[in-house]
Formats: C-alpha cells, structure tokens, sequence
C-alpha cells in the first residue's frame, strides 16, 4: 500500500516536474516560437510574395502558353481551312469537271433529243402529207367522178328534155349543175352548158329583119340594141322585162347596110354599101351621099367618138359627127377586105396580107399579117395580151404577148366576128356556130354556146355582159343568156320537185348520196 502510494507520489512528482519542464520549456519555446513565428511570419509574407509573383508567372506562363496554343489552334485552324479550302476547291474543280462533262453529256442529250424530234417530226410530217396526199387522191378520184356524173347528168338532161319530159330534163339539168359547180368543174363544158341554158330557157329568137342581118350593135349610153340588113332596114331595141320593143327606123330597099354605129350622142348610123350613110335621130331620118367611097362597108369611130371613118374597099372618108358632113376622103392603093380595131383606132386588113392602123387620114402605118391567110375578123385583148385572127377557112390564130401564135380549130367556114372577154374569146361564123375559147387553159378548145340553122353575120353583148345578140342570114336576132349566176337562178325557178329514190338511184346512183334539187 505504501509501496503503491510511493509510487504513485514518485509519479506525482514526476508528473510535477514534467509539467514545470514542460511550463519552461514552453516558455522558451514560446519565445522561440515568437521569433520563429515572426520569421515564419516574414518568411510566409515572402512566401505569399514569392508565391504570388510564382502564381503571377505561372499565370503569366498560362497566358503565354494559352497565347501559344491559342496561336497554334489558329494556326492549325488556318492550316485546316487552308486544307478545308484546298480540298473544297479541289472538290469544287471536280464538281466543275463533273459538271462540263455532265453539261455536255446533257447537251449531246439535248442534241440526241433534237434530232430525235426532228426526225419524230420529219416522219410525222411525212406521215401527215401520205395521209393529206391520200385524202387528197380520194378526194381528186372523188371529184373527178362527180364533174364526170354532172357532165353525164348533162348530157341526160338535154335528150330527156328534147324527148319531150322537160320536167325531169330540168331536175337532171340543175343536178348536172350542181355537182360540176360543187366540184369544181367546168360549167362552161358542152354537155353541161347546153342542158342549162336549154332547161333555164336562156335562149329567144326574134324573126325581125327581111333581109340578112348584117350588123348588131349595144349603144353604151341608153343599152337599145341597133340592127341592121342587107334590105335596108335599120331598127331599134329596147328590151322591157322580158319584152322586146322594136323600133322600126328606116326599112328601104333601095339600101343594102352593111354596118352600123350607136354614138352617145344618141344617134344611130348605118352605112350602104350603095355609097350612102343613113342617120337615124330620133324620128328623123338623114342621108349623106358618099360621093368618092366606092362600095362602103364598115364604119369605125375616130378621134374620140367625135368623128366617123368610113371605109370602103379602094377608099376611106372622115364623116364629123357634129356637123354630119364628109371632112376628107382618101383613095386608098390597096382594097380593104376586113376591119378591125387596135389601140382604140381603126385597123384595115388588105388582100395583100397586111394590115393598117389608122392614126389620121394622113397617116396610116403598114404591118405585115404575122399570119398566112385572109383575115376575115380580129379581137385584142390588152388586159391578157392576146391577139386573135379569125380566116376565111375557119381557123383562129392566138397570139400570146410573147409573139407565140396558136390555132385554134372549130368553126367550119369563114369566121365572121371574135370578141375578149377577159380571158374568154367568143367567136361567130358562117358554119351557124357561136363559141368560146377558154385561154387560160392549157389546151384550149372549143365550147358551142349554140348552134344555129343559119350563117352568124354578126354578134354583141349587152351592156352587162350577161347576154349575146347574135344577127344571122335568115333575118333572125337571138338572145342567149350567158349569165351563169342568171342561169342557175332561172333553172332553179323551173325544178318543180324533187328525185324519188326511184329516179336518183336510176341516174344518178345508188352509191351516190341523195340530195334535194328543189328546196
């Protein structure tokens, strides 16, 4: 127990002793610690200082550093661009190569398809013609099987109306008409014509004259028509509606006309071959004695229509109008066998194949006939540059402007009178034949717009033109219709009915479709 409190007094003491040890020395080393704490103290100002100025360069070392890799990313950006650029442009010159090729694969492309379409064209076109040309063949077949049926309706028509049943000649007639005008075809054509102007009535004779006619003549300024015979008649016309009213001027046998004249002045002229000019004015008659003519026969306006040429076979006189004397006269060293006229002046034809202008009694030129043969009737057409030369055998020579002659065969004896209309040429002959030559077509031949029983003298048309006054030997004047717009109108007036099936299947056809002629 003592042992244990020695003990633990031992330790006590040794505790005390530790602690004032500890207490002196905590002193010292308090003060130690104070010195070293100041210099810890300094050295942690130095330390903070250092480690600021550390920190400072080392963020400045950042900074720098950050700069660096800052300038290095910007650098390999660049780089990077610089290769991002290249690589575009390298890309883009492929896609420049890849585009001219792909442009001219699309322009070869292009091309391709434009010949491509131009011969997809071509062979339509092609393709369109064949079928337009087929059209057109079926259509030509077509049409010239029609104009042939109106030419063979014609031909039926005539016959048929001749035969006494003018009701079905008329209904054959304006069939005939309408499938020749339909298609085209030539109204003028003989079997055609001749049925029309027989069912449209266009022709009336008029026995009027004892003796031959010898001259018709269309005055311009009131349209009366002036005839003339070999007995010495001179009348006048006037047609009112569908009445002619004839005016007896002079009938005396002691005179033989040979040629008539209506001036506008409103007096009528005719010329005997006596040596006499008769003046009709009115109801007054006058006679002027052509003392040096010998065998008078034409009469031919002069200067204007002021003045008269009187032409007889070995001489010729100026008659002046206004005074109605004999200016002059001229004997002539050639004998006159036909009249004409040219360039609005009188033409002589001689027996010696020439021929003469009249400019003035004193001064004629002399042409020689550009064909063989005596000239017995002469027309000129200025607007188609035609001249036309009708023979004493019949025959007709065409003159075109380039000097060309052509002849024309259809008359069977002397050919008495031509005349132009247009591009028509109408002649008259002995042979009883009125014709029309169409000279535009390329082989012209002769159309009869009638035939009479006796000799052609002579022939005019109205006013109009839509008629023809023919004057023949037996004393008759005729009126035809050539008016074929009037024809048509006239026929359509005469169809009374319509085809039974009957009568078109017999005539017309079966296979051709029915159609109305009365409407």
């Amino acid at each position: 127990m003592k042992r244990h409190n020695l003990i633990i007094g031992c330790m006590g003491v040794l505790l005390l002793l530790s602690v004032a040890a500890v207490f002196y020395i905590r002193q010292i080393d308090g003060e130690r610690i104070g010195e070293l704490e100041s210099q810890i103290g300094e050295l942690l100002e130095q330390e903070k200082q250092s480690d600021i100025d550390r920190r400072v360069s080392k963020q400045m070392e950042e900074i720098a550093y950050g700069q660096q890799l800052l300038s290095e990313e910007r650098s390999n950006e660049a780089i990077r661009q610089s290769e991002i650029a290249q690589e575009m442009t390298l890309r883009s010159e492929a896609e420049r190569q890849k585009a001219i090729v792909a442009q001219g694969i699309a322009e070869t492309s292009a091309q391709e398809a434009k010949n491509a379409y131009q011969i997809a064209e071509h062979q339509r076109v092609v393709a369109n013609e064949q079928r337009q040309q087929a059209e057109h063949a079926k259509l030509v077949a077509d049409t010239l099987n029609y104009i042939s049926l109106g030419r063979t309706l014609g031909s039926q028509a005539y016959s048929i109306y001749q035969a006494g049943d003018t009701e079905l000649g008329n209904m054959l007639a304006y069939a005939s008409y309408l499938f020749t005008n339909d298609y085209g075809g030539d109204l003028f054509n003989p079997s055609v014509f001749q049925a029309l102007t027989q069912s449209a009535g266009g022709r009336r004779n008029y026995s009027l004259h004892n003796g031959s006619v010898s001259c018709t003549r269309i005055s311009l300024r009131d349209n009366h028509l002036l005839t003339t015979s070999t007995y010495g008649e001179m009348f006048s016309h006037s047609m009112h509606g569908t009445q002619m009213q004839t005016k007896r001027l002079i009938s005396d046998r002691n005179y033989c006309f040979r040629d008539g004249f209506a001036a506008k002045n409103g007096k009528d002229y005719a010329v005997s071959h006596t040596g006499h000019l008769v003046i009709a004015d009115g109801n007054q008659i006058r006679t002027v004695y052509l003392e040096h003519v010998d065998r008078p026969f034409s009469l031919q306006d002069i200067n204007d229509g002021r003045q008269l040429l009187v032409v007889g076979e070995n001489s010729i006189a100026l008659f002046d109008i206004a005074t109605e004397k004999i200016i002059s006269t001229r004997r002539l060293d050639f004998r006159v066998v036909n009249t004409g006229r040219r360039d609005n002046k009188p033409l002589l034809f001689d027996n010696r194949g020439g021929m003469h202008l009249v400019n003035s009694l004193d001064d004629m030129t002399r042409e020689k006939v550009p064909v063989s043969g005596q000239v017995t009737a002469f027309a000129k057409s200025y607007s188609r540059r035609l001249t036309a030369y009708g023979m004493a055998d019949g025959t007709i020579w065409l003159i075109n402007g380039k000097g060309k002659p052509y002849k024309l065969v259809g008359h069977l004896s002397q050919v008495t009178k031509l005349e132009f209309d247009a591009y028509r040429l109408y002649s008259s002959s002995y042979d009883g034949k009125l014709l029309f030559w169409m000279t535009s077509d390329p082989q012209i031949k002769p159309i009869t717009l009638f035939q009479s029983s006796s000799w052609l003298n002579d022939f005019t048309f109205s006013k109009d033109m839509n008629y023809i006054w023919t004057g023949e030997y037996n004393g008759t004047v005729t009126e035809y219709l050539i008016s074929l717009p009037m024809i048509a109108q006239r026929l359509r007036q005469n169809v009374k009915r319509n085809f039974t099936q009957e009568e078109w299947d017999y005539y017309v056809g079966r296979g051709i479709p029915y159609r109305e002629v009365k409407k």
